[in-house]
């Protein structure tokens, strides 16, 4: 009769465990993984609404008559799609055309995010 306490067959606790802490890292790093994808695809979604929105401001301002285009800073908060931002445009007249600068600001994860659009504008 072969003796029980020296044969090899089943596993060890100690290989149990083993296995175990090593399927629990596994889950540990595809969990942090996957939260960090989530959080990179929800950035890229409001920073595509962010260019968005600074697309349609220059849009709106080369559809005016050049000459009512006013000089200065305007600032405007906008909430669009559950992404709160503010906007800011500056306009600089350089007497052969104007220079718009667009600024779309968010905060998002405790970090500041921008977006600028920089367009000149000529008399036609």
């Amino acid at each position: 009769m072969p003796d029980v306490s020296k044969s090899k067959k089943g596993m060890s606790l100690i290989e149990v465990m083993l296995a175990l802490l090593v399927l629990l890292i596994v889950i540990i790093g595809n969990s942090l993984l996957f939260g960090y994808g989530r959080g990179q695809i929800s950035l890229c979604e409001n920073r595509r609404s962010a260019v968005q929105l600074a697309a349609q401001k220059l849009e709106q301002l080369k559809a005016d008559d050049y000459y009512n285009i006013q000089e200065g800073k305007t600032d405007e908060n906008l909430s669009v799609g559950g992404l709160s931002c503010s906007l800011s445009t500056l306009t600089e007249d350089s007497g052969l055309y104007k220079n718009i600068r667009v600024v779309v600001r968010w905060t998002q994860g405790g970090k500041q995010h921008n977006v600028r659009l920089v367009t000149f504008i000529a008399p036609k």
